[in-house]
């Protein structure tokens, strides 16, 4: 009876320890998840907002960042700053770009954030027309410290079905 019972006992302090382990294990994973989500609320607000003081606190400003779209190839943070801020800053009046079906992927000290887009905007012209796109993106991020900063975005448009498109 008494070997049952410190078998009962070292059972209990095992599956404890074990489950302990495992609940801070989720916790740090849904932390750095919820990090990323941040990074990504701010990317969007950054890109309506074509702010590039907040975009520079998602982004890591160097020359190794780059950002693939499909009118260039814009390489280091000083050309993403030109290239994608100030285009949006420049050539629209009002942006609302939006994100959907986001899914993180992590690799230790890097992510990858997938996630399917819409924006509206209004282009800054006599008329004010209307626009809207929809596309998917790609963005790796690496942290650096407590921070995850994106080095890398590839954005393209939705994807085609027709029997000879997409090649």
């Amino acid at each position: 009876m008494e070997k049952l019972l410190v078998k009962f006992i070292v059972s209990i302090i095992i599956l404890g320890t074990y489950g302990i382990q495992s609940f801070g294990q989720t916790s740090h994973k849904d932390a750095e998840r919820d990090a990323i989500k941040r990074v990504l609320d701010d990317y969007m607000i950054s890109i309506n907002e074509a702010d590039t003081v907040l975009g520079s606190k998602v982004f890591l400003t160097s020359e190794k960042v780059n950002f693939i779209h499909p009118r260039k190839h814009e390489m280091g943070w000083e050309n993403i700053k030109s290239g994608i801020y100030g285009m949006f800053g420049s050539r629209f009046s009002k942006r609302n770009l939006k994100s959907t079906e986001e899914i993180i992927t992590f690799f230790d000290d890097v992510a990858i954030l997938e996630f399917y887009w819409v924006f509206d905007a209004i282009f800054n012209d006599e008329d004010a027309t209307p626009l809207q796109t929809k596309g998917r993106e790609t963005q790796v991020l690496k942290k650096y410290g407590d921070d995850w900063k994106i080095i890398h975005v590839h954005y393209s448009s939705m994807p085609v079905t027709g029997e000879r498109e997409g090649f």
